[in-house]
């Protein structure tokens, strides 16, 4: 009886497998894939220098994008591409030719890693393909020759303290495999979302001050193939919808004062309604009316609540870059020889999660489940009770880390490095809202102010991670900033604040968070291009920040107010 459950067993995981088998062995770009791999490997052993590893990346991306504004559609775009992007590596693990250069080709005048455009169907264009890959193999082992030279000659002259890690790791062979998406998950009624879209932008025709007024959507089917040398064989697909509410105004002075909303899903029917939409876009008109005659604030050093969203941007801004372990090269070593120490308060745990589809009732935008280098995706606990403990690595090593973690990520034409995912802030030992924001009173009193600062809503970041020579400095651009009276005034929205500061600095005044996590998602641009991100963060509480004066736009705003409509 043993024996008989067991050999059904064995047929039921035969039957269960079998499907997914098949659909891989019918998948004709992959098995071309390669089939082209092995050929030019082969091939290019017969060179003087031979490559010791090659793997090619394929993206068949589908984008739909259509845009309106003030009740108008501006533009519709849906076109779809294929892209191979081949890595060669030269030399050995100690040495490569990606050594000293991130990227295995060089960029064009727009700074864009582009790789080799691939016929669409796989029926009529076999032919075709296998000359795009030929062609582009050949070009980038021609770079990747230069580069080895180059490595060779820089490795002799190289300074001691260098990092003498390895440049390339080793990783478990991968087999995964997704069907193609069905036709029905990629369909979308372009018609019915210029309706709607156009609904929602024509909110802002109401207020004559607008400088703008938009409603855009982004739809995205995009189904990527990695295959290596080392037999590691991945098929993937994504798909995500994003729509993005934007408006502006000007104030008397000429400061630009733009306010933006963002609303993410995996699939287009999980966007939220257009009543929600348009009870936004009514919203973000009052807000920019207020904001428009708010008082211009001077720099300012002093206690400082970040909202959610905020301190996700601050956290990825100021954190999350200084955990990618390809800037402990050279730069960006901000917390290389901090590993074990207490950067955080000690209620504090930071993770980078790929494999997180949801995160507080929110979908996150950093989902994968392999990276872009064909490592499974894993979650990395860099932060455990305020001390760091992890960098994010791609198969680049770093001293200490030899492995990779699955943050090897890239886009279009660019070669992976270790980027952020879905970065998440927790705190073991929450304040409500109340509570932080007794705590900011008590502080500023303490430290002789007359108020201290709630930043709710930022739009983006940037940082400079001391690279290339650049300062290890960041920015964050706040969109609503509230001054909080210590003597029980109501709070006072102000405008013109940038959030700036250096890292080390900003961290040790971080004191606590609060109770409810918070997501802002959105794309990270970096060496390896944009790339889709989200963080995660509670409310912060911080006994000091430093702000800057934000400067004012040359161009005063129109003397004359838009044309309204006639309303009969």
């Amino acid at each position: 009886m043993r024996k008989c459950r067991l050999v059904i067993l064995s047929l039921f995981l035969f039957l269960l497998f079998l499907p997914g088998a098949f659909g891989q062995e019918q998948d004709k770009l992959l098995q071309l894939l390669k089939q082209e791999l092995a050929y030019d490997m082969k091939e290019l052993q017969k060179q003087e220098f031979p490559p010791y590893h090659m793997n090619f990346r394929v993206l068949d991306d589908r984008n739909v994008n259509i845009s309106s504004s003030f009740g108008a559609t501006m533009s519709v775009q849906d076109y779809r591409t294929r892209m191979l992007v081949p890595q060669i590596r030269l030399g050995d693990t100690l040495l490569d030719n990606f050594k000293y250069n991130y990227m295995g080709t060089a960029p064009d005048q727009r700074r864009n890693y582009r790789g080799a455009l691939l016929p669409l169907e796989d029926e009529n264009g076999e032919d075709g393909i296998k000359q795009a890959i030929w062609s582009e193999v050949i070009k980038r082992y021609n770079f990747a020759l230069d580069m080895y030279e180059k490595a060779k000659t820089q490795s002799t002259v190289s300074v001691d303290n260098e990092d003498k890690a390895p440049c390339f790791s080793s990783t478990p062979v991968e087999k995964y495999y997704e069907a193609p998406i069905p036709a029905e998950k990629q369909a979308i009624d372009v018609k019915a979302w210029e309706k709607r879209l156009n609904e929602v932008s024509s909110i802002f025709k109401e207020s004559s001050l607008l400088q703008e007024g938009q409603a855009s959507l982004s739809f995205r089917v995009l189904r990527t193939y990695f295959v290596n040398t080392e037999g590691t064989e991945v098929v993937q697909n994504r798909t995500y919808a994003r729509i993005i509410i934007s408006a502006s105004m000007k104030a008397e002075d000429g400061m630009d004062l733009p306010l933006n909303l963002s609303y993410f899903a995996y699939e287009l029917k999980d966007l939220p309604s257009n009543e929600r939409l348009i009870a936004d876009a009514k919203d973000m008109v009052k807000r920019l009316n207020i904001l428009r005659t708010a008082p211009v604030v001077d720099p300012y050093t002093g206690p400082a609540i970040l909202s959610g969203p905020a301190s996700g941007v601050f956290f990825h801004e100021i954190f999350g870059h200084r955990l990618e372990g390809h800037r402990m090269k050279s730069g960006g070593q901000t917390f290389k020889k901090m590993v074990g120490e207490q950067v955080l308060p000690v209620d504090f745990q930071v993770y980078s999660d790929p494999t997180l589809r949801q995160y507080a009732g929110d979908y996150m935008n950093g989902f994968y489940l392999y990276d872009d280098e064909g490592v499974k995706a894993r979650r990395v606990d860099v932060v455990t009770n305020g001390v760091l403990k992890e960098f994010l690595m791609s198969r680049v090593p770093l001293e200490g880390f030899p492995h990779s973690n699955a943050h090897g990520r890239t886009a279009g034409g660019g070669d992976p490095v270790s980027r952020q995912a879905n970065l998440v802030v927790e705190t073991t030992n929450p304040r409500t809202e109340a509570q932080l924001r007794q705590m900011l009173i008590e502080e500023a009193k303490k430290q002789g102010k007359e108020y201290g600062y709630y930043f709710k809503e930022v739009t983006s970041g940037f940082t400079y991670t001391g690279e290339g020579g650049s300062l290890n400095s960041f920015n964050v651009t706040p969109l609503e900033v509230y001054r909080v009276y210590v003597d029980g005034r109501p709070d006072e929205l102000v405008r013109g604040v940038d959030l700036i500061g250096t890292p080390l600095s900003m961290f040790s005044n971080i004191v606590a968070g609060g109770d409810r996590p918070s997501v802002f998602t959105g794309m990270c641009g970096a060496e390896s291009g944009w790339v889709p991100v989200t963080a995660s963060s509670p409310m912060i509480f911080v006994n000091k920040i430093e702000t800057q004066r934000r400067e004012k736009s040359r161009q005063l705003p129109p003397i004359l107010q838009a044309p309204s409509e006639n309303k009969k």
